[in-house]
């Protein structure tokens, strides 16, 4: 594998000699570029000792063939490592500021980064960073650490970059993990939809598409090729992901049904409108006009995951047209149960007869960390088999990896 390491100007960047020798030893091919203060803390000697190449850190600096020298680095490697990563250079990434040559390089590569931070506990603990941190684990962006310990500047507490051996190890953990969805298509819904009665109201509903987005990361990180058809997301959509918009539920429909038949797996997590205007108005309609009350006509929109699981549609058989089956589907169905289990467990049993899906998770949104908008969740995972998987609170990245988990031991073997 092709490592980019980065080194930003914390006091562990003395530590990355070590960093590059272990990468080394584990057969992974390795380049380092740093920022200037990073050279005051660590020999550039050094490094070009263990790595055997050049330590990039100039954005205009002599070449010695054509090219443009940050681009051209941001597109060599297989992953990139910030180790330390400063909480300047959080800030700088999460904010999409290229200044110098580390952080216009992380701003031009397509590349998965990882960062290890490495600072002052108070600096780590700041409302700013932490914040920093979490738009970037949103966008996909993995973290090692901080670990807790005895710091340079005295103190004791979280912010020290976690040691050589154990970045080495989780990188490996990850990338040599089994890719079970290899080869495999995955089509997966997200967002709000949304219903307008005139060019500027609508009827909509509090999802943020994080669920439907974690989703599609991990299931790209386990090999799988990803269309991710979204309404409307307060999240980005991952790199690697192909993302396709709809507005409505309509359009959702649509645009499912021209895609369904190249997928094998089909997650539908976007929280669709079930009723539309009967006749959305073309100009913006005047309160004036209207009066002191406002009757709508709404209809039905139609029923995806419904549709998409009628017999013609079979997975074990064949399609809309011959020799095609339908992908596996998997439902969403946000409850309220009270935070009554069993309660929960009976909605998802019914939801999973109507629907006729292959799976359906249902979570409880009165819960507190499981609702909308919320960066956690949990829930239950049915099978049209009766089988049933309780999924423990945690992130929505984690319960992503999760249910995924479930679905493929159970539905893709």
């Amino acid at each position: 594998m092709k490592i980019l390491l980065g080194i930003s100007g914390g006091i562990a960047a003395y530590k990355t000699p070590e960093l590059v020798r272990l990468l080394k030893k584990a057969g992974h091919q390795v380049r380092v570029a740093c920022t200037r203060n990073a050279l005051e803390l660590v020999s550039r000697i050094a490094l070009e000792t263990v790595s055997g190449e050049p330590v990039l850190f100039e954005t205009f600096s002599p070449r010695t063939h054509p090219g443009v020298e940050h681009i051209d680095l941001a597109g060599w490697p297989d992953v990139v490592v910030i180790a330390p990563a400063t909480a300047n250079v959080i800030a700088k990434l999460a904010g999409g500021l290229a200044d110098d040559f580390l952080t216009t390089v992380l701003l031009a590569t397509p590349a998965p980064v990882w960062i290890a931070p490495g600072m002052n506990t108070r600096m780590w603990e700041h409302p700013a960073t932490l914040e920093n941190v979490r738009r970037l684990t949103g966008r996909g962006v993995r973290v090692i650490g901080p670990d807790s310990g005895e710091l340079a500047c005295g103190t004791s507490g979280p912010g020290r970059m976690s040691e050589p051996s154990v970045i080495v190890r989780i990188l490996e953990e990850h990338f040599t993990r089994p890719r079970p969805l290899a080869g495999r298509r995955v089509l997966i819904t997200a967002g709000a939809t949304r219903e307008h009665l005139d060019p500027v109201r609508f009827i909509s509903n509090p999802s943020t598409g994080r669920m439907g987005v974690a989703l599609a990361r991990a299931a790209r990180e386990l090999g799988a090729e990803v269309t991710l058809v979204h309404g409307h997301l307060e999240v980005p959509v991952p790199d690697g992901v192909v993302a396709v918009p709809a507005v409505s539920a309509m359009e959702l429909h649509r645009v499912v049904f021209e895609w369904k038949d190249r997928a094998d797996l089909l997650i539908m997590t976007a929280a669709v409108g079930d009723y539309m205007s009967a006749s959305p108005a073309a100009e913006k309609m005047k309160k004036e006009a209207l009066g002191a009350t406002l009757t709508l006509q709404l209809v039905r929109t139609p029923d995806i995951l419904a549709e998409l699981s009628q017999p013609g549609n079979d997975p074990s058989g064949p399609g809309n047209r011959p020799g095609e089956r339908r992908p596996i589907l998997v439902g969403f169905a946000a409850e309220t149960a009270g935070g009554d289990e069993s309660r929960l467990l009976e909605l998802a049993r019914q939801k999973l007869s109507r629907k006729g899906c292959d799976a359906l998770f249902a979570n409880d949104v009165s819960l507190t960390g499981a609702g909308f908008a919320s960066e956690t969740n949990q829930g239950v995972l049915l099978f049209a088999d009766g089988c049933v998987v309780w999924v423990p609170q945690g992130t929505k990245d984690q319960v992503a990896a999760s249910l995924l988990e479930s679905v493929v031991a159970s539905l893709l073997r």
